[in-house]
């Protein structure tokens, strides 16, 4: 593996126009069977993609970093 930091490539862009949302799809350049779907503003352009890609993955990230993980039933 590169020393590198990983990088995701946007690969997608869906509008629910029924529900109002809009979610963006990204895949890790290393490892293509990694896919992650997240939020972003709804109605985004192409324009602004990146940056609505990168605030929704560093909000997902301080989520997960205080995410406590519930025991198996």
């Amino acid at each position: 593996m590169s020393s590198e930091n990983p990088a995701v490539r946007i690969v997608g862009l869906n509008h629910d126009l029924d529900r109002q949302r809009s979610f963006v799809v990204l895949v890790w350049e290393d490892d293509p069977e990694k896919r992650l779907s997240l939020p972003v503003r709804f109605g985004c352009e192409l324009g602004d993609l990146a940056g609505e890609a990168e605030k929704a993955v560093r909000d997902l990230s301080v989520e997960l970093a205080s995410l406590r993980i519930a025991p198996g039933a």
